[in-house]
């Protein structure tokens, strides 16, 4: 909510700008290439493949919980990315970018926002269905990792501001933990 309120103002604004003129001019080519591919990751095409996988495994379980649980992350968190971008209607980075730039807003961003709750969605559902705490701590590492650089590669291809990636990475973690208080409500109610 914060951010929300303030990323227009000082010193967010010019945080966002100073940040945005220096990814345009001097971002090593290296990184931006290496943003490519984390990009597509979070974007509609990764998740979209991923969660074919996550829907295939769980009908296949007969988890029916956990499928909700998927859906509800996936699509609900793109649904209300949509809907934020719309009301907050703010331009992309205007100081040049690597890739063309999308349509939509740029506040929050979705990549960030996927990167969080549906990465993190997935890592839950892993970590249930795995041995070993080691793993599983490995398996966070990675996670969170992820859900970082696929929000920092939206900063690096220039078509996010900062506050913008800030926003959808909290507005993310903010959606999964509600869909897991739906997703344990439903566990206790089938009890």
């Amino acid at each position: 909510m914060l951010l929300a309120l303030a990323y227009d103002r000082e010193p967010l604004s010019t945080v966002d700008a100073n940040v945005a003129e220096w990814v345009a001019t001097s971002l090593p080519r290296g990184l931006e290439l290496a943003a490519r591919p984390l990009s597509w990751l979070g974007g509609w095409v990764g998740i979209a493949v991923l969660t074919v996988v996550a829907v295939a495994l769980l009908v296949r379980e007969r988890n029916w919980i956990d499928l909700t649980f998927v859906l509800l992350v996936v699509i609900g968190s793109q649904v209300a990315v949509a809907l934020l971008k719309a009301w907050f209607d703010r331009p992309r980075p205007d100081a040049g970018s690597a890739v063309p730039l999308p349509e939509s807003a740029a506040f929050p961003s979705g990549h960030a926002a996927a990167g969080v709750a549906v990465f993190g969605a997935f890592t839950i559902l892993l970590a249930e269905r795995i041995p070993g705490r080691r793993a599983r701590t490995w398996l966070w590492i990675g996670a969170a990792i992820v859900g970082v650089a696929v929000g920092l590669s939206r900063i690096a291809l220039n078509v996010h501001y900062v506050t913008d990636v800030l926003a959808g990475w909290c507005f993310g973690l903010a959606w999964l933990a509600a869909c897991l208080l739906v997703r344990d409500r439903l566990r206790r109610a089938t009890r």
